[in-house]
């Protein structure tokens, strides 16, 4: 039964959340066996709630229940078997996201997390935080519950259930919100510690000896930037988000010795722009892991997700650290290679071999600025206004976004640019007059292994990018063609989705990968350059992109790339089965056909 269906039955979500805690206060021996079902027969589920809250501290239910409410589906969920204990957090969640839309939700930067994701948030705390028994667990944006509660089922048979749910405290803008995670909590055992409404980025709290949460993210106006800016001066120059203040914010509400997990975004660690936040962040404390939690939810969109384990200790001689993705460990990352790439970001989900990997294509390569111009595609601010979807007229420009690349080719949807303003225009002719490269900076959520989150086609001198692009430009036309191969390769596919877990594929990142050098030497670019000339023309005219295997053409291109990196055996093998995954077996042997064979005079 979802939430928002009984809560349209009842005309009240806190009439609904009610009628959930009231069954699931049943489950946990707070009413007799029987109550409910009783109740669903002969109704006077008001006069139960009133004995309930009185001895629940008022905290069960959340709010009165109706006194005759109508409809069927409370009776069902009174008569029949109880819901998950999990059931209110989720129900409070949904109903707010309901009340918010997308837009609200946006602007609150609300994404409410999962029981499971919560509470293997906490169980990376206990385990690699350092805090066997805290006294006082916080969560400073409690929301409906979601992480106290899984600390305190996590705690319960460390310090007994009482105890456990004693020692969780929170604090939250939402009063309903906190309404619903004093019930849910009271659930687990017993009634909880302080959950109080206040800003937890500004208000006094008290130090806690673990924190866990999923703090909000998106800003949205200005003025709040700007408040954050003062607040935490570290976040200059870098993404001013609520997740990257409460952060450091989490650091100064732990005691010293104290453990945070939070679960935020990957890019705070892999943008180039927030060196200061993560030098601020390893003066304050040792990162004690990290881990890569995927896409749990929908709502995480475009961008991963990992829980941060954080430990205020200030000393020196911290240990290295543990690097998961989901369940498996990855290799360790010693905290001087942190300080040494503090400013460039951080590039830690890897395991030893694909550090190997990384460490030979970065040896033979220099970054790809210095091969080529990278840029960021035209950003019109209104497309509605400026981008009309047919065929330019004279005197309009022609346009070309993420929808018409398909790897190493363009299929044009038609698209001018229309009515421009002169700043727009002047934009525009920046990219005119010569060819280009375009990639994808947004690609699709496809959790294949093998899905290519760069994007690359050849774009005419004569149409001008959209902001769905980044674009690579320079010179040499045999050069660029080459960049076109070597953007396509599983070598530096490999690469990138190494270099970060973040889909958006921006200029910062994309001038950072690793360019052969060999390009850079006579003649080097020329047989890359022919066979992406070759594939381009092949994809060009292709109904649909090859099924079954790759094209014999991007074998060949993957070939060269790798003779030009110069490398191994054992690193050539890491970078195929990681991108191929299920289809290694198919495509590494055509890869060794391709190596000897002489496809280009």
């Amino acid at each position: 039964m979802r939430a928002r269906d009984l809560a349209a039955e009842l005309r009240s979500p806190r009439a609904a959340l009610g009628m959930i805690a009231l069954r699931l206060a049943e489950a946990a021996h707070l009413l007799s066996s029987g109550t409910c079902a009783g109740l669903a027969e002969r109704g006077a589920a008001a006069a139960v709630a009133r004995e309930l809250r009185a001895r629940t501290f008022g905290a069960l239910p959340p709010w009165p229940l109706p006194a005759r409410p109508k409809g069927k589906l409370w009776r069902e969920l009174l008569a029949g078997p109880a819901p998950e204990p999990d059931a209110l957090c989720a129900a409070a969640e949904e109903l707010t996201a309901l009340r918010l839309g997308a837009q609200g939700r946006r602007a609150a930067g609300l994404y409410y997390t999962p029981p499971g994701v919560a509470a293997e948030v906490v169980a990376l705390a206990l385990e690699h935080g350092g805090v066997r028994d805290p006294e006082r667990v916080l969560d400073p944006c409690a929301g409906a519950g979601a992480f106290l509660c899984a600390a305190a089922r996590a705690l319960a048979p460390l310090l007994g259930a009482a105890r456990a749910v004693a020692a969780c405290s929170g604090a939250d803008l939402d009063l309903d919100a906190l309404a619903a995670a004093r019930a849910a909590l009271v659930l687990c055992g017993g009634p909880p510690g302080p959950l109080r409404r206040a800003d937890s980025l500004r208000s006094a709290l008290r130090e806690a000896d673990l924190l866990v949460s999923n703090p909000p993210g998106h800003v949205e106006t200005l003025a709040e930037r700007a408040r954050l800016l003062r607040l935490f001066p570290a976040l200059r120059g870098g993404e001013i988000d609520r997740y990257a203040a409460f952060i450091l914010r989490s650091l100064q509400l732990v005691r010293p010795g104290g453990a945070a997990a939070l679960l935020v975004p990957d890019t705070w660690m892999t943008n180039a722009r927030s060196g200061a936040l993560r030098s601020a962040v390893l003066d304050a404390a040792e990162i004690a892991a990290v881990c890569d939690l995927g896409k749990p939810f929908a709502a995480a969109k475009d961008t991963r997700v990992q829980a941060v384990v954080l430990v205020r200790r200030p000393q020196a001689g911290r240990r290295p650290v543990r690097v998961l993705r989901g369940r498996e460990r990855l290799s360790d990352a010693p905290e001087a290679e942190l300080r040494a790439s503090v400013r460039r970001g951080w590039q830690l989900y890897r395991s030893a071999a694909e550090r190997r990997l990384c460490a030979a294509m970065e040896t033979a390569s220099v970054p790809l600025a210095q091969v080529c111009e990278v840029g960021y595609g035209l950003r019109t601010g209104d497309n509605a206004r400026f981008v009309a979807r047919r065929a330019p007229l004279a005197g309009e420009v022609g346009l070309v976004g993420g929808e018409d690349v398909v790897p190493f080719a363009l299929r044009p949807r038609p698209k001018a640019l229309r009515a421009a303003t002169a700043q727009l225009r002047a934009l525009a002719q920046r990219q005119l007059g010569r060819p280009r490269i375009a990639i994808q900076r947004i690609r699709t959520n496809s959790t294949l292994p093998h899905a290519r989150w760069l994007e690359a086609a050849p774009v005419p001198p004569e149409l001008a990018c959209l902001d769905s692009l980044s674009t690579l430009a320079c010179s040499d036309a045999e050069m660029l063609w080459a960049l076109l191969a070597l953007m396509g390769s599983v070598a530096l596919q490999r690469y990138h989705r190494l270099r970060t877990t973040d889909v958006n594929v921006k200029p910062a990142l994309l001038r950072e990968l690793p360019a052969p050098r060999a390009l850079l030497e006579r003649g080097g670019a020329r047989e890359l350059a022919a066979l992406a000339r070759a594939r381009a023309g092949a994809a060009a005219v292709e109904p649909a992109p090859a099924a079954g295997k790759a094209p014999a053409l991007e074998r060949a291109i993957d070939a060269a790339v790798y003779r030009l990196l110069g490398l191994g055996q054992p690193e050539v093998e890491e970078a195929e089965r990681g991108f191929w995954g299920p289809r290694f077996a198919q495509e590494f042997p055509r890869l060794a056909q391709e190596c000897q064979t002489d496809r280009v005079a």
